[in-house]
């Protein structure tokens, strides 16, 4: 009877455990059906609801306003996008493009999770990989996607992307997720979050640069020496993926060079922050 009533304790608390450590919804309201999910233009997750299996966390990769979606094509569908009435989640349709254009235009996603990212680096032929719960994850939804701010981890001299569990834990001082995106030394992506990340801190501009408006991107780098001038210090499998990643990530969400940005020149006061040791110049230079 000890042995079994032992059991029952450890069973129940193992339970206890899951439900703790497993990522929330992030909201409740997104909690629906599976299939009335996909039917709205959302993407169904498991794992983050409470009840039947059916009832799964929601997210749309494209919330717009609802005229927009019609204008483009699309079906716009309610309940699964936070923000005002307006805001919808815009099923097919072509992003908005017009006449002659050769490709989907620019998204502009509002009050969202940026559940395309895997998908937009993938089509930038480089490798990718995705980390479990990333859709789902993140401090809240992402206000707009104005800016990109590239960063360096200041992590380990060696292995590939060993940052990883500070970027997507967070530290003692600071929850994860810490950016949304992360690059390991041999050239591969990590999509961590499709939220809000705290990557940013104080920036010249919170609208564009700030933690709610701007994708994150941590890769793997010691940060010494601490320069300014070109990329010596950085493989070059790394650095060409970092051009060809955050290139797609412009065409996607149509972000200007100009607003791709190293930490060192959006944090405030001035020299708070010293990454990515390359020069920023150089960077955007090869951007077009």
């Amino acid at each position: 009877m000890l042995s079994t009533k032992v059991f029952i304790i450890v069973f129940c608390l193992a339970v206890v455990h899951l439900r703790a450590t497993s990522a929330a919804c992030w909201s409740t309201n997104a909690c629906i059906d599976k299939g009335v999910c996909t039917n709205l233009g959302g993407t169904a997750q498991a794992g983050h609801c409470t009840g039947a299996a059916h009832i799964q966390c929601c997210t749309c990769p494209r919330c717009i306003d609802e005229a927009a979606c019609r204008n483009s094509g699309g079906t716009p569908g309610a309940g699964i996008c936070p923000g005002a009435a307006n805001i919808k989640c815009c099923k097919g349709g072509n992003g908005g493009g017009g006449g002659g254009s050769t490709g989907p235009a620019p998204s502009k996603p509002t009050n969202t999770m940026l559940t395309g990212l895997a998908d937009i680096l993938r089509s930038a032929g480089v490798n990718v990989v995705e980390v479990a719960g990333w859709k789902t994850r993140g401090h809240g939804v992402m206000a707009s996607v104005k800016g990109i701010l590239v960063h360096h981890t200041a992590g380990p001299a060696t292995g590939d992307f060993p940052s990883l569990g500070v970027v997507r834990d967070g530290t003692g001082s600071l929850a994860g997720p810490l950016a949304q995106l992360g690059l390991g030394r041999s050239g591969t992506w990590w999509v961590i979050a499709a939220g809000r990340c705290y990557h940013a801190g104080s920036t010249i501009d919170d609208s564009i640069y700030g933690n709610s408006n701007a994708i994150g991107i941590e890769a793997e780098g010691t940060g010494l020496p601490a320069t300014d001038s070109g990329h010596a210090n950085w493989p070059e499998v790394q650095y060409q993926s970092y051009i060809k990643g955050v290139k797609a990530l412009q065409k996607a969400y149509g972000v200007a060079t100009a607003r791709v940005i190293g930490h060192k020149e959006a944090a405030v006061p001035k020299g708070r922050k010293i990454d990515p040791n390359f020069s920023m110049a150089e960077f955007r230079s090869k951007l077009g």
